[in-house]
């Protein structure tokens, strides 16, 4: 587990995790450029965002 900015959230950092095999499946569609392993999960309740290890800014949101 991670603690990053996550932008859904706001506020304080967020705890994130890796993501599951289901995720990476959507991940590997969703951002062909990275292996899914480089992107992690908000672990907040509720939360549906994804994004890069290394850079906030790449990610987005799993669908409902």
């Amino acid at each position: 587990m991670v603690f990053k900015r996550c932008p859904n959230c706001g506020g304080p950092l967020q705890e994130f995790r890796a993501l599951t095999d289901a995720e990476k499946t959507y991940v590997r569609t969703a951002k062909p450029g990275f292996p899914p392993e480089a992107y992690i999960r908000c672990a907040r309740q509720g939360c549906r965002r994804y994004q890069r290890r290394l850079k906030w800014d790449d990610g987005g949101d799993f669908p409902e």
